[in-house]
């Protein structure tokens, strides 16, 4: 049988069961799984639902800690060939210092034409979502198709992966020939590009050090205020770091820096800070390197550091998130162009190359276990995700849930 007969199939079945994949992202959307502090059992409660209603394989469950699950659904179909893996994160980030600006509650999923409101939604509960239908098509035509589909539900992407993707990895449990990350892939529109490119990420800190003592005496004897000592060393920094990167076409800007992320200092009225501090994220590109960016932050550190020879100070990697590296999958690879044709079957044109601005699991299951990744391919626009009012479109849900399983068939046809 062709893969054009197999999608119209999956076509097909997935026309049946429209609907369904609104109610498995509303449900997982009311099961909270903000990271921090991270507990995605609610949502792999929902996967395990889905999974038995819609007659799948029974999902493994292989977790570093009881409450930091991560699942494994695993598909064969009748005939060998390579085996792709779809795969999505069940945590979110927390509701934070934007709740009060959210028009629906962000944890009771809420439809507004073809929008369905709530935490998640777009980042990526809503690919989850489809993924799980896709299976359910994949499975309605396994017996006459080749290769394999697993689907893998991860937890902790949004804080590392370190109990997430890059435990499967180390511990052996990554069996896939490529791997499709459903994270959203349009900044102004769904399906706006085919992400090939997953930037990297690194996170430090800058510390710096005052005199904490009565404020009442701030002017009578030498003191440092370490929050306005801060400010000017954060202006200087700025002006300062220009972290080297080699070329690439599809990073043509190169690395995006951004300085405080977070700002901490101070006790309160009456009370001169002493210590002050100020996060960064950098999204890195292909080519760059942990050790050159260190070099390149003590350089424009150290240029900082002139503007307040009075204050001490000092920075130093996040523990968890010192560096995420960025990883590629070159056009010419089978998925990419499995990827492109089910695309081009679904929404008729596929969608140009790209870069992916963040990072994603890709770190891990390329960078490390050396699987190649497809770092987005789903539904959903990045500016809406880790913000009040996140949506994503009941049209891209149904869409994602026939790529998915279309471009498993064409990826397992090889």
């Amino acid at each position: 049988m062709t893969v054009g007969s197999l999608t119209e199939e999956i076509i097909a079945f997935l026309e049946n069961r429209r609907g369904e994949v609104v109610e498995w992202t509303s449900a997982l959307v009311a099961a909270p799984s903000p990271n921090l502090p991270g507990d995605e059992t609610a949502p792999v409660a929902v996967v395990q639902r889905a999974v038995a209603d819609l007659g799948l394989p029974p999902a493994r469950i292989v977790a570093a800690e009881p409450h930091r699950p991560n699942l494994i659904v695993r598909i064969d179909a009748a005939r060998p060939g390579p085996h792709l893996a779809l795969c999505g994160h069940l945590d979110t980030k927390p509701v934070g210092e934007a709740a009060h600006l959210w028009r629906t509650d962000p944890l009771s999923p809420t439809i507004d034409g073809d929008r369905l409101y709530g935490l998640g939604s777009t980042d990526m509960k809503g690919a989850c979502a489809a993924m799980l239908l896709a299976g359910a098509a994949f499975a309605a035509v396994a017996e006459r198709a080749a290769g394999s589909l697993s689907l893998l539900f991860t937890a902790d992407e949004e804080y590392g992966s370190k109990l997430g993707a890059e435990f499967l990895v180390r511990n052996g449990w990554v069996e896939a020939d490529a791997i499709l990350l459903g994270e959203p892939a349009g900044l102004s529109r769904d399906w706006e590009a085919i992400r090939v490119v997953s930037r990297g990420f690194s996170g430090f800190k800058v510390t710096v050090q005052g005199t904490q003592t009565h404020s009442s005496i701030s002017d009578q004897v030498p003191t440092v205020n370490a929050v306005e000592a801060m400010a000017r060393v954060m202006v200087g920094f700025r002006r300062e770091l220009r972290p080297r990167f080699p070329p690439h076409p599809l990073c043509p800007s190169g690395p995006t820096v951004n300085i405080g992320v977070r700002c901490e200092g101070g006790v309160g009225y009456g009370v001169l800070p002493g210590q002050a501090e100020f996060w960064t994220d950098i999204r890195t590109t292909p080519g760059m390197s942990q050790e050159q960016l260190a070099d390149d932050i003590e350089a424009a550190l150290g240029r900082a550091r002139s503007e307040v020879p009075e204050a001490n100070v000092h920075w130093a990697f996040a523990p968890a998130l010192a560096w995420i590296g960025p990883t590629e999958v070159v056009p010419e690879h089978s998925m990419v162009q499995a990827v492109q044709l089910a695309a081009e079957r679904v929404l008729g044109v596929a969608p140009p190359l790209a870069a992916f601005p963040g990072a994603t699991d890709a770190w891990a299951f390329q960078g490390i276990g050396g699987v190649p990744t497809l770092a987005a391919f789903g539904p959903g626009l990045l500016p809406l995700a880790h913000g009040p009012n996140e949506w994503v479109s009941i049209t891209a849900l149904e869409q994602a849930a026939a790529i998915f399983a279309v471009g498993a068939v064409e990826f397992g046809a090889g």
